[in-house]
């Protein structure tokens, strides 16, 4: 009676064990390779509202692990997500406007939304956000600002604040944009 009994729950609990997130599996189908099946999925999740991965299906357009890189639809994703507060989505949405990719180029938009990943203690954000500064493409551009931000990003391990950051140190708080862009290219 007793083996039957734990049969019964096993066979109840069997299901369970085998089933998987609409999440779990498109990671596993990534992991593996298989962009398509991974978007396919995350699309699913992205269409009902989830940030993470509204901003995946950007990386993977972004990256054109689809076939063709496709930045309108990365910035169609990364948008949806960086909306919702996603801090890596903002980061990659003012590249986006950075460079002009699927976008119209605008260090202004740029800014903004690296200053919305920065706020949220996004590395990547920080030292990027830091480099417009040094390089005078925001308004009221601050040298000091710059320096604090590449501090934060250099202690949230983003190696490229790793290595600026030592490089300004040797700078006066007053360096020229000629001395920041020499002292950056070291």
């Amino acid at each position: 009676m007793k083996l039957i009994h734990l049969a019964k729950l096993a066979l109840a609990l069997a299901p369970l064990a085998s089933c998987a997130s609409p999440r779990h599996s498109a990671w596993h189908a990534y992991e593996n390779g298989n962009y398509a099946s991974a978007a396919e999925r995350w699309s699913e999740l992205a269409l009902a509202g989830d940030a993470d991965a509204q901003f995946l299906l950007g990386l993977v357009h972004d990256e054109g692990q689809l076939g063709e890189a496709d930045a309108n639809e990365a910035v169609r994703w990364y948008t949806l997500a960086a909306e919702q507060g996603h801090a890596a989505a903002q980061c990659n949405l003012g590249l986006c406007h950075y460079e002009g990719r699927g976008t119209l180029r605008s260090h202004e938009r740029a800014a903004q939304w690296f200053e919305r990943g920065a706020a949220q203690g996004f590395a990547k954000a920080q030292n990027n956000l830091a480099v417009m500064h040094l390089l005078g493409q925001v308004q009221d551009a601050n040298p000091e600002r710059a320096r604090e931000l590449l501090a934060q990003a250099a202690a949230g391990g983003d190696p490229k604040a790793l290595s600026l950051l030592p490089k300004l140190a040797t700078l006066a708080p007053d360096a020229r944009r000629e001395q920041v862009l020499a002292a950056i290219a070291r």
